[in-house]
């Protein structure tokens, strides 16, 4: 189907990979030269300036001296994509210089790279059924790809919805492409092996095909720039799944030095779990479904999966979670001075101001359009409500939430949800190095905070908990994690914790929980911690 390819190479997504990352990821795949490759099929995703092709064509050029072949051979051996027409120029420069140095004459080196190397759009250019899928797909994030692109790629491909990313788009044609006993191998952002828009890939790999290994990069430096996402080499293998996945997690200083250990480990089916200075490899027992991976070291791994198997959820030992308001225009519904509206208009509102110091001062409202009953209130009854926001009417009229229902032109995005301003809260913001809960009581939590709540808990004890190491390797294992260290604290992640029943906790873990949570300690609230998770898995 045709596809609008306006998106330009060199702006969206595409960072070039290190020589020995290459190697290495064309051997994780079984792409030597003496091993027949000439008589197969490699395609190249998004060739770029020639990182890949380059090596791929040194080791089909490598084949041919080897075995006394033609260079007529190999010429349906490869196929490599871009839509750049500058880095298809520059591949075909680099693979001619390459075929001539093996002594390929100029004239049939310029033939093959020509064949090998064109300028379309991999996700849906005609392609070969491929023994191999390798690459580095280029990272663009869903918002940056435009409307008709998104729609077309969700509708023919079987992982891929509106909110993807487009590595998720090379992830699901790559697997398309493979014959039986075929590999993909991509160095790519991890991220869709444990968030949302990642769980149809997820899916469908654990239903149709074998990731044999993962090897997790976190900080490793295997690009030639700096890349905003944590990436993985996967490979993934068209053949009946294996019931482990062979898991290596790399320091980040892991580098071409520990490629002939790390090669020997995943290549010896029989060899026990090996630690390293730079890296660490074991095995893990495969997902079921669009189950999330963990990522992560030994020790987090098997914490996290022994606690995700014996204890409950959070929410199943009566933990609610959600996140604060959206107002969708909070320079309008988020004011410092409470004298712009009635009174009970007001909502007292937990933001950043208060959250920096760690102090909630009621310094910030929410200006409150609903009433008890979730309606949005007659603007009539309330003349200063109806001036203030009459002099924001154009910039409110401006949101989609109104151009879908115009009656409904002074609504919040969100519905203050009825009670919640009356519980005891913890609040977390979205994004930190540590979770860090806040209790708040008779404040409205603002959109960059989720929230906890509980019917059960003492929530200064589940506060010093969630402050622990042990509920932050489940973060840490099974969350989406930013360049940096940055963990995400959403809702979707805080529902993957696993919590020892409050009833379980003996009566001075809990004080000292408590005790941890109102000082703030952190190494007191991870040694009770771990001390309430052993005392409810003995």
């Amino acid at each position: 189907m045709a596809v609008t390819d306006d998106l330009q190479a060199d702006q969206n997504g595409v960072v070039y990979t290190k020589r020995w990352a290459v190697e290495l990821i064309l051997d994780l795949a079984g792409y030597k030269a003496g091993f027949g490759i000439a008589d197969k099929v490699m395609v190249e995703p998004a060739c770029g300036s020639g990182a890949f092709i380059s090596v791929i064509a040194e080791r089909l050029a490598a084949e041919v001296l080897l075995r006394g072949l033609s260079w007529q051979a190999i010429s349906c051996a490869l196929r490599a994509c871009d839509i750049s027409e500058t880095a298809v120029t520059a591949s075909r420069r680099e693979v001619c210089q390459v075929l001539q140095a093996a002594d390929c004459g100029k004239k049939y080196a310029e033939s093959l790279a020509e064949q090998w190397i064109r300028q379309e759009n991999f996700i849906s250019a005609s392609l070969p059924k491929a023994d191999f899928v390798v690459g580095n797909p280029p990272y663009v994030r869903a918002s940056a790809l435009n409307s008709s692109m998104r729609d077309a790629y969700a509708s023919f491909l079987p992982s891929v919805t509106r909110g993807c990313d487009l590595y998720i788009s090379f992830y699901d044609q790559g697997l398309n492409l493979l014959r039986p006993e075929g590999v993909l191998c991509f160095i790519c952002a991890d991220r869709w092996m444990q968030n949302g828009y990642g769980k149809l890939l997820r899916g469908r790999i654990s239903d149709a095909f074998c990731l044999e290994s993962v090897i997790s990069l976190q900080g490793s430096a295997m690009f030639e720039s700096a890349v905003s996402a944590y990436p993985a080499i996967t490979v993934i293998k068209n053949s009946q799944a294996n019931k482990e996945i062979k898991f290596v997690n790399c320091a980040k200083d892991f580098g071409q030095d520990d490629v002939p250990a790390l090669l020997q480990w995943l290549q010896d089916p029989k060899a026990s779990e090996l630690k390293t200075t730079h890296f660490e490899t074991f095995r893990l027992a495969r997902p079921q479904g669009e189950a999330v991976y963990p990522l992560g070291d030994a020790e987090l791994i098997r914490f996290v999966t022994s606690a995700s198997r014996n204890l409950p959820s959070l929410e199943q030992t009566d933990v609610q979670v959600g996140i604060g308001i959206a107002t969708g225009c909070d320079q309008v519904f988020i004011t410092e001075d409470p004298s712009v509206v009635e009174d009970d208009r007001l909502m007292p509102l937990f933001c950043i101001k208060g959250s920096r110091s760690r102090r909630a001062a009621r310094r910030c409202w929410l200006v409150n359009p609903w009433d008890e009953n979730g309606n949005l209130v007659d603007l009539q009854s309330y003349p200063r409500l109806k001036h203030y926001l009459e002099m924001h009417y154009d910039r409110l009229c401006q949101r989609a939430v109104v151009k879908k229902d115009h009656a409904q032109w002074y609504r919040t995005l969100d519905k203050p949800r009825i009670g919640l301003m009356d519980r005891e809260l913890l609040l977390l913001p979205d994004m930190a190095a540590q979770l860090t809960p806040v209790l708040s009581i008779g404040l409205y939590p603002h959109h960059n905070y989720y929230w906890m709540s509980s019917n059960t808990w003492d929530m200064q004890v589940l506060g010093g908990l969630m402050m622990s190491d042990a509920v932050r390797s489940f973060i840490v294992a099974l969350g989406v994690k930013m360049n940096g260290g940055t963990l995400r604290f959403q809702a979707q992640y805080l529902r993957k914790v696993h919590l020892p029943p409050y009833e379980r906790i003996s009566r001075q873990t809990r004080v000292e929980l408590r005790r941890a949570f109102a000082k703030q300690d952190r190494s007191a609230a991870s040694y009770f911690g771990r001390k309430a998770y052993q005392e409810a898995m003995q």
